[in-house]
């Protein structure tokens, strides 16, 4: 019964909800625009548009960003192929350096021309007048992310069987225990780990590197849907990096993810060097109906140029 309800729940839930890549990429500059983050902007926008550098002085020497905020953000897109253009509509506070009070505000439009390359969009224009859409020039590159959505409703049962499975048989030897008089400590059978296999977890979870260059900072985001009807909690996600990558953190806490959620957490990271490093063990945990699992995805490559 556990196991056929668990099923029922995982078919009827639909696939990934999620803003458009299109769109994500034009909220992550806006979004980096009003922290003051010249760093995570570049990392959406063509270099051979706005070189980091280029992004980091006119912030600080023309638009002032610093003293500025920005709210109440919608977006619009139009999309042929691998061109799109976003239409942003946002209100933009500016602020007193000195003492914070608000200054002024104002609705501003903006329009973003994107580019997608192997994959990812990146911003190669900006501008406060309407930008004319361009023909294609090019198929859009499926990213793991638009696999994982495109075939959600088909990978639901077999990602999460084992699941079901697992609590299952969990409550079954309790029973078992508990008939028999066989109490579960603290190290017993309550403490197991069930473990999931990589193809498994791949069905949920994805890695998507950004672009890289040595020298510069660059991001891995991870992204997990539940599918399921039931939270998944205390769910993070660990890696071992290569001893040329350097990074904050290794351990993403992703903490609660609520049913049908998705939520991402990201690496940033520099490397030094160009070339292919391998991201290995990267292991997801988290509890689910009371039972923690794990299991670990394969290396993560990521090209520097």
């Amino acid at each position: 019964m556990t196991v056929s309800v668990l099923l029922l729940g995982l078919v009827g839930s639909g696939c990934v909800d999620s803003e458009d890549v299109e769109s994500a990429t034009v909220r992550t500059y806006l979004e980096a625009r009003s922290k003051n983050d010249y760093i995570a902007a570049a990392n959406v926008v063509d270099s051979g548009y706005q070189s980091k550098g280029y992004i980091m002085l006119t912030w600080d020497r023309v638009d002032n960003v610093a003293n500025k905020n920005i709210t109440n953000i919608t977006l619009t897109q139009n999309v042929s192929g691998n061109q799109a253009v976003v239409i942003a509509n946002y209100t933009e506070i500016e602020y007193d350096p000195d003492s914070d009070n608000v200054l002024g505000e104002q609705e501003v439009t903006q329009y973003f021309r994107l580019e997608n390359t192997d994959g990812i969009w990146l911003i190669t224009e900006i501008s406060p007048a309407p930008l004319p859409m361009r023909e294609s020039t090019g198929k859009v590159k499926k990213t793991p992310l638009d696999l994982l959505t495109d075939n959600a409703i088909f990978l639901l049962p077999a990602a999460f069987a084992m699941l079901g499975v697992g609590v299952y048989l969990d409550r079954k030897d309790k029973a078992e225990r508990a008939g028999t008089g066989g109490g579960v400590g603290a190290g017993g059978a309550g403490a197991k780990v069930v473990m999931l296999q990589s193809a498994q977890i791949a069905k949920f979870v994805r890695c998507i590197p950004s672009q890289m260059r040595a020298g510069t900072s660059g991001t891995i985001d991870v992204w997990i849907k539940n599918f399921n009807e039931q939270p998944y909690q205390n769910l993070s996600v660990t890696a071992v990096f290569p001893d040329s990558v350097r990074l904050k953190k290794a351990k993403l806490k992703f903490g609660v993810l609520p049913p049908g959620e998705t939520a991402k957490q990201t690496w940033n990271i520099k490397l030094a060097a160009p070339g292919k490093f391998q991201i290995s063990d990267v292991t997801v945990t988290f509890t689910f109906g009371g039972k923690k699992y794990a299991g670990a995805l394969n290396p993560v490559w990521i090209q520097v140029a």
